[in-house]
């Protein structure tokens, strides 16, 4: 196997450790569909959109680029998400948050006045 086709499945290896470690840790456990006592909580954005129309996949791009950068350097790149929710984190005490955009996710880790962008999907 060629040394690119090694990197990249090691890189989607960690990707998919990453999800799941997100996935877990936003999970309320309970699976009768009754909300959970620390369900996410859903806010609406409040950046307002850059004046140039980017296309989902532009927006994808760009936000990869932001990863470990703060959250409000991304909004000022691509505007704001469709919808947002946080959940406390198993990372550490503040919480994780997942902005919904059209064709993916973006993932942050909120703690205090600062948040900033983990993983972007």
């Amino acid at each position: 196997m060629k040394k690119t086709g090694i990197a990249a499945l090691l890189t989607l290896l960690l990707a998919a450790a990453l999800l799941l470690t997100l996935n877990a840790c936003t999970g309320s456990g309970d699976d009768t569909g009754a909300p959970a006592e620390n369900a996410p909580q859903t806010q609406s954005a409040e950046t307002p959109a850059p004046a140039v129309s980017l296309t989902a996949e532009e927006k994808l791009a760009i936000a990869k680029d932001y990863i470990d950068s703060p959250v409000e350097d991304l909004l000022a790149a691509i505007g704001d998400p469709e919808e947002r929710d946080y959940a406390p984190s198993c990372m550490g005490s503040g919480d994780d948050g997942n902005l919904y955009y059209d064709g993916f996710t973006v993932y942050t880790y909120r703690e205090g006045d600062s948040e900033v962008v983990i993983d972007v999907e």
